[in-house]
Parts: structure tokens; C-alpha cells; sequence
């Protein structure tokens, strides 16, 4: 065999091997026999933050923001009302909010879900060195805001390197960039 077969051949192999470790897709669940049509505002909470990089719910909320808007799936409203909303009812979110609050926002800023989250894990950011593999974990979910029921639920953990292809070719090295594939992943889940 001539040197340039093997090449080839070492090539396809390493190719081969990536894409199987690389396959992972968020986990996700979907609420059965629930009207669809019947979401189309949702208002996004500040994801809550169980890392020490203070800005991860900055990014990670706004990823999920600017992905929603992109992909036309529901029109979010304005995180401005929805902090208007928090201050004039005096409710402090720290882990999350409870029902009769989801209900009550759901009447007054006319929402039909609500999305929660949190950040499990946030490489990357702080790190001054190079060669710092980023990593995010991320869970999330939709809350019908009339009966309370979780629509859709997902987790996702990704690092920069589960998207290498070949020979270091398609990883991600920034835990911003990584950020707004993990968001897109778990958006693609929705119904």
C-alpha cells in the first residue's frame, strides 16, 4: 500500500471515529397532546446561575433571546416589561418562581409560557491561557403559564472539542460561540 493510501485511509478512520463520539444531542422532552398554536409569546426569566462566572446568565439568557427572535419560533417579549413586572409585584427570583407568579405574569404581560433555566457549567470565560477547551451545560424549560404544566424540558453539555471533524477542524474556542450552538441545539427540541 503506497504512503498516500494510508494517508487517506488513516483520514477517513480518524473522521469516522470523531463523528461517532460527537453525536450528542440535548435531552429533551416534549409535553404530548398539547396545543401547540396556543404558545406564541413567551417571556424568558434570567437563567439562574450555579457557576462562578458572574456574566454566564447574562449570555447564556441573551443566546436564548437572540436565538428565539432569529428562528421566528414565538415572539419573546422584552425583558424590560418582565423586569417591570418583578419589581412592581415585589417578587425576588433567586432559583425560580412559583405558579400563582407565572399565572399572574401570564395575565398581565399576555404570555402563554414561560422559560426558565440554568447554567450547570461555564468554561472558558475567565481563563487567560490558551488551550482552554470551553464548556457549557445548560437545562431548560417552558412552563404553560395557564395550567402550569412543563411544555418542553431540556439539557444540554457540550465542549468546544465535540465538534472537532478532523485534525482539529471545527472546534469551537470560545465559550461564546460554544454558548449560541448549545442554545440552537436545545431550541431545535422545541415543538
Amino acid at each position: 500500500m503506497s504512503l498516500t493510501r494510508k494517508f487517506i485511509f488513516l483520514l477517513v478512520i480518524l473522521q469516522f471515529i470523531s463523528a461517532c463520539s460527537s453525536a450528542t444531542t440535548p435531552y429533551a422532552y416534549v409535553r404530548k397532546n398539547h396545543d401547540q398554536p396556543a404558545v406564541k409569546k413567551v417571556a424568558i426569566f434570567s437563567f439562574h446561575n450555579n457557576t462562578m462566572i458572574a456574566e454566564a446568565n447574562k449570555i447564556v439568557t441573551g443566546s436564548f433571546v437572540a436565538s428565539l427572535v432569529k428562528m421566528r419560533k414565538f415572539k419573546v417579549e422584552f425583558s424590560g416589561n418582565i423586569k417591570n413586572f418583578l419589581v412592581s409585584e415585589r417578587i425576588i427570583v433567586r432559583t425560580g418562581v412559583d405558579l400563582n407568579t407565572i399565572k399572574l405574569m401570564g395575565r398581565r404581560l399576555g404570555v402563554d409560557a414561560v422559560i426558565m433555566g440554568r447554567i450547570e457549567e461555564f468554561v472558558g470565560m475567565e481563563e487567560k491561557k490558551r488551550g482552554v477547551i470551553p464548556v457549557v451545560s445548560i437545562s431548560a424549560r417552558m412552563v404553560d403559564v395557564r395550567t402550569g404544566k412543563i411544555l418542553w424540558m431540556a439539557q444540554h453539555r457540550r465542549t468546544g472539542d465535540d465538534y472537532i471533524k478532523v485534525l482539529d477542524f471545527g472546534k469551537v474556542r470560545s465559550v461564546g460561540e460554544l454558548t449560541k450552538k448549545v442554545v440552537l441545539e436545545m431550541i431545535e427540541t422545541m415543538p
